[in-house]
């Protein structure tokens, strides 16, 4: 960016956090791909351990009486 659009552009308070709208900062967008990625593997892993339980067939202990 050049000085010219810097001299030129009048200061608004209030403007600071101002962002365009499809604009994502790289921080904001590495954090969104982490917690897709967590999601998967947190149901993935549910999957399994609900397979593990419809699969497990509880026995009777028997006592030798």
């Amino acid at each position: 960016m050049s000085n010219i659009y810097t001299k030129e552009a009048p200061y608004h308070p209030g403007y600071e956090d101002a962002s365009f709208k499809n604009e994502v900062s790289k921080g904001v967008s590495e954090l969104s791909e982490l917690r897709r990625v967590n999601s998967r593997y947190l149901k993935f892993a549910e999957a399994i351990v609900d397979y593990c339980k419809s699969s497990h067939v509880p026995t009777k202990k028997v006592t030798n009486a």
